[in-house]
């Protein structure tokens, strides 16, 4: 394998962080989708649940597909950035829409059907980012800890722009008008932020392909020995998981994400509903949110030196677990602050600080985690796989999402959780469901996590052994 000395600066860092923005923008939509197609727009949250769960299957579906053929695509642009660059528009486009159904869609079918359109568009332009993306990882640095500055810097302005956007949302789009008491059921405030939105994903997407374009003559460096086939593609997906590793960040990805999907759809419900906060409220809220991811460069630092990766992963994982669950628990049994008061602002203002802080060393390091298998991949078979590596991995996590995103749904029909309903009027026997639903039921799919990554093998140590095995393979003059 040839190597380009090709300097890691702080610019570097900068163009690979920007990408995070636009990501942490689209997820951000996860939020308020269901709220807004269920709530506002009146499509029954199964179906609402469902339609998000159809596109994210198939956004899992064109993973390994898109790992694969990024890893074998030969253009003047390298391997990588014809994907970078062709995700722009559709991504942005998508976006866009999502916010602004026509008016002859208002029927239910109608309206179902318009949402599994653009969920399925937008989350195929995402793998189109997100694959080439995360597997350049592999690319630009082999260094152990590097990798982890460089998915650190990624998932910063993931947390910034992601939770920036709810407090935008709360602060000035979801508020109340003459006609509409309660903010979160302005349909005005959903559009005017999908445009924003918009803007913001084409904007930092292509401040990320373009940031990095004098790495492409790294990018697509490693020959392609053979022609892309079908064959070709299922040999080298299932080569992957003959790693015990691989497998073992599979079912860690795939509970994490199971988790996720519910947590991700309810989290407005259980701030507006559970919690009885107004929209000022949760805008202040999210604020510390937004600013968390600050501390997330020197908190690693701090984590990462010494331990691996997969034991700061299990203490980010434990300490996010129990921060949402205990309060739910606390709550139901009378022994927390009263639902929308003071003090409960700024007790969930302190907590969800600490909550998105771990959940994000926890994802910094299962994916940094994933990065690592590529020199595994490559002395078992000879090749450079970071592309199917990343997505085959994604593949299952985001089947995974799709099923915890349909699962919220589902679950928000069998409390009986009723659409286009104020606070006031949600009988009480629901909404002690619905913290149940959230608190005790995702801390117990989380903790197949932690059984999970504790048998993870790729420590420190053996990741430089690697290396060191792979300098030595290399033939002298090469």
């Amino acid at each position: 394998m040839a190597q380009n000395n090709y300097s890691v600066t702080a610019g570097t860092h900068i163009a690979f962080s920007s990408g995070g923005a636009g990501y942490g923008v689209l997820y951000n939509a996860h939020y308020f989708v269901l709220m807004y197609y269920s709530q506002v727009m009146g499509l029954d949250p199964a179906l609402a649940g469902l339609a998000a769960s159809i596109g994210l299957v198939f956004d899992a579906i064109t993973d390994p597909l898109v790992g694969y053929l990024s890893d074998c695509t030969k253009s003047r642009w390298g391997r990588r950035h014809p994907w970078l660059v062709g995700s722009v528009i559709p991504m942005t486009a998508a976006f866009y829409f999502l916010w602004h159904p026509p008016e002859f869609v208002a029927d239910q079918n109608w309206l179902f059907v318009w949402l599994v359109i653009c969920t399925v568009s937008m989350r195929t332009a995402l793998t189109m980012f997100l694959v080439p993306a995360y597997a350049m990882v592999a690319e630009l640095t082999p260094d152990y800890d590097q990798r982890t500055r460089f998915l650190t810097g990624f998932h910063v302005t993931y947390g910034i722009f992601g939770n920036g956007m709810s407090w935008l949302m709360y602060e000035f789009y979801l508020v109340p008008t003459d006609e509409i008491t309660d903010g979160v059921l302005n349909p005005q405030g959903y559009q005017d932020a999908g445009v924003l939105g918009a803007v913001l994903i084409a904007v930092t997407l292509l401040a990320f392909s373009f940031g990095l374009r004098r790495f492409i003559p790294r990018l697509k460096e490693y020959k392609i020995e053979h022609a892309p086939s079908l064959g070709q593609f299922f040999t080298q997906v299932f080569d992957i998981f003959k790693i015990p590793s691989s497998r073992v960040v599979m079912i860690g990805g795939i509970m994490y994400y199971i988790g996720v999907g519910v947590y991700v759809v309810l989290w407005t419900y259980i701030y507006t509903y559970f919690w009885e906060f107004t929209t000022d409220q949760i805008a202040l809220i999210v604020i510390p949110m937004a600013v968390a991811a600050v501390t997330l460069p020197p908190l690693m630092e701090g984590l990462m030196r010494g331990r691996d990766k997969n034991t700061v992963a299990m203490i980010g994982m434990l300490g996010a677990m129990l921060i949402n669950l205990v309060p739910i628990c606390l709550y139901l049994m009378g022994l927390f602050p009263e639902g929308g008061s003071v003090e409960l602002m700024w007790t969930m203002t302190v907590l969800g600080f600490f909550e998105t802080v771990l959940f994000l060393v926890f994802d910094v390091c299962w994916r940094s985690m994933i990065v690592d298998l590529a020199e595994q991949i490559e002395i078992q078979t000879g090749r450079r796989n970071e592309g199917v590596i990343a997505s085959s991995i994604t593949f299952a996590t985001k089947c995974a999402d799709g099923v915890g995103a349909a699962l919220g749904g589902l679950l928000l029909s069998l409390i009986a959780f009723p659409t286009e309903t104020d606070v006031a009027d949600v009988p009480e026997d629901v909404i002690v469901n619905l913290g149940l639903i959230y608190g005790p039921l995702v801390f117990m799919i989380w903790m197949g996590v932690i059984i999970a990554l504790r048998r993870y093998r790729i420590s420190r140590s053996a990741h430089n052994e690697t290396l060191k095995k792979l300098a030595e393979q290399v033939e002298p003059g090469e």
